[in-house]
């Protein structure tokens, strides 16, 4: 069993049918993340390339399960052919409510001090 990580949050994330524990992922590991993307889906990348993306957005989708026992779940559907690209993606989707939270606006004229 893997010992939490006290300083990143971590979300169930349903993954066919079961709750897999995922952690946040931080700043650097979504630009990473990011940039493999584009990378692999970029038309002029060499193949040698696209695989070494892709096998990175992989990694740090893996490095963002908390359990060995999950990895394993997800290991199994992948072999299987029953793992998505858009089930993983609920790793990074899941944590988005907290980011995207909209400022306040005060509506009317401001208090009149005396």
């Amino acid at each position: 069993m893997t010992a939490p990580d006290p300083g990143r949050d971590t979300r169930l994330v349903p993954v066919k049918g079961r709750n897999v524990v995922v952690r946040q992922l931080n700043d650097a590991q979504l630009l990473l993340l990011a940039r493999e993307a584009r990378l692999a889906e970029r038309e002029g990348t060499d193949n040698q390339r696209r695989l070494m993306a892709v096998g990175r957005i992989f990694d740090l989708l893996e490095s963002a399960v908390v359990q060995g026992e999950d990895r394993e779940y997800l290991m199994d559907l992948t072999v299987a052919g029953d793992l998505s690209v858009g089930d993983l993606m609920g790793f990074v989707t899941a944590f988005r409510d907290e980011e995207e939270e909209k400022p306040k606006v005060r509506r009317g004229r401001p208090p009149k001090h005396a």
